[in-house]
């Protein structure tokens, strides 16, 4: 399942609609607009709606997570406390003692029901079957679909979001119809968040915990290895300095392979930005890495499991380049990248041109390639004119605001280049 709106440009391809399994055109509106339309006419009232349930229940399966509300008796929970759900290996569309269900997996509290509920195509009134095959049962309902235009969009209703989500049943919070309680794999229940009150009623599920061996806390590679989803979460909050609602776009980025590391793809992407990147951008000694020191931190932190042949190294090149475009790394020869210092406040104010520099086509090349810039050709010949005799008559501040139109580029990214370029300094 792909979206419309993710596809920016695609060679010779051909989609198919999920409601009728017609062929599809993808059609662009404008830079930002895009949507799939059949190639020939077709009576397909719902197939917009069954593809946001297919690319739903397709996210589930790949990220293999998601929070969800805290437990009440009402099965309802949108206040501080939430909890998260893991899961290694699960079902998608797929039958629980003959009831057709969406989503089914085995996490590390025991079995888990999700089903998606999209208006017009969701029958609440199998809410009481599904109650009654006694497992826990989350019901997530997308309620504007029409707002939903690409993956990420879909990944903070599916994922993150709370409160379009329920409780249809949960052990902790009723009794048993049919099914005996199953034995419980040792391992913790899902993590509760937030400082409140404690529950007139005991909610949790109790399971047996294997005892761990702390190793240097947190910072132990074999004691994070151990830890849940949420632990990890919390280790790397603490890490990042801030909690993951407001982690930077840098930790979202979605690249091939990403789902190596059996985490959400922002748990190892915070990881990698919070050992190598923030440190040294806020004046650690250490600026420079390889990508074969970043996979073996991650080897040591997380299982992996390759969907193809070198799945974890696509996806770690593709997310450091990722961080070169957006300004946070410079890329250096054989898998090298270091690690461009941060911004100070009014930053762009204290820089001044270099009265020697000097701008040749070959190093402006090469400066561009390091920080992931491409430069059109246009652009190419006025920046280099600009350096032929000098430098622009502009301030440092005013140059970069106006080459952060024309590259379309952030400016910690143009301002990388200038210094990759050596034509600026302070």
């Amino acid at each position: 399942m792909v979206a419309a709106n993710d596809l920016p440009s695609v060679g010779p391809a051909i989609f198919h609609c999920a409601g009728c399994g017609g062929e599809v055109t993808l059609c662009r509106q404008d830079a930002s607009q895009a949507d799939f339309r059949h190639v020939r006419p077709a009576a397909c009232e719902l197939g917009a709606q069954r593809a946001l349930h297919a690319a739903a229940v397709q996210l589930l399966a790949e990220s293999r997570f998601v929070v969800a509300p805290a437990l009440t008796q009402k099965g309802t929970g949108h206040g501080k406390r939430h909890m998260i759900e893991e899961w290694g290996l699960a079902s998608v569309r797929t039958t629980v003692d003959g009831i057709p269900v969406d989503f089914f997996a085995e996490t590390l509290a025991g079995p888990l029901i999700i089903q998606i509920a999209i208006k017009s195509m969701y029958n609440a009134s199998t809410r009481s079957t599904i109650r009654a095959l006694g497992y826990a049962a989350l019901e997530i309902s997308i309620p504007k679909p029409g707002e939903v235009l690409g993956i990420g969009d879909l990944r903070e209703v599916v994922l993150h979001g709370l409160t379009n989500k329920v409780w249809l049943w949960h052990p902790a919070i009723g009794n048993r119809e049919r099914h005996a309680q199953p034995k419980r794999r040792p391992a913790e229940v899902a993590l509760l968040f937030g400082e409140v009150e404690k529950p007139a009623a005991k909610l949790s599920v109790p399971v047996a915990v294997t005892p761990w061996v702390q190793a240097g806390g947190l910072a132990a590679d074999a004691a994070y290895r151990q830890l849940p989803v949420a632990e990890k979460i919390r280790a790397l909050e603490q890490q990042l300095g801030e909690p993951c609602a407001r982690w930077p776009d840098a930790v979202d980025v979605d690249v091939t392979g990403k789902g190596s590391f059996c985490v959400d793809p922002r748990v190892w992407q915070a990881d990698i930005f919070g050992k190598f990147v923030r440190p040294a951008a806020e004046g650690a000694s250490t600026r420079d890495f390889t990508m074969l020191t970043v996979l073996g931190w991650l080897d040591m932190r997380y299982r992996i499991v390759r969907a193809f042949e070198d799945a974890e190294k696509v996806a770690v090149h593709q997310y450091l380049r990722a961080l070169t475009a957006q300004g946070y790394l410079a890329e250096l020869p054989d898998q090298q990248f270091r690690v461009v210092p941060e911004p100070r406040p009014n930053g762009l104010s204290t820089l001044r041109w270099n009265p020697d520099a000097r701008l040749s086509v070959s190093g402006l090349r090469v400066c561009s390639e390091r920080v992931r810039l491409e430069i059109p050709v246009n652009q190419v010949q006025r920046l280099l004119e600009y350096f032929e005799d000098g430098h622009p008559a502009v301030s440092v501040a005013t140059f970069v605001q106006d080459l952060m139109l024309r590259l379309h580029a952030p400016e910690r990214t143009v301002v990388a280049l200038l210094r990759e370029a050596d034509l600026v300094v302070g």
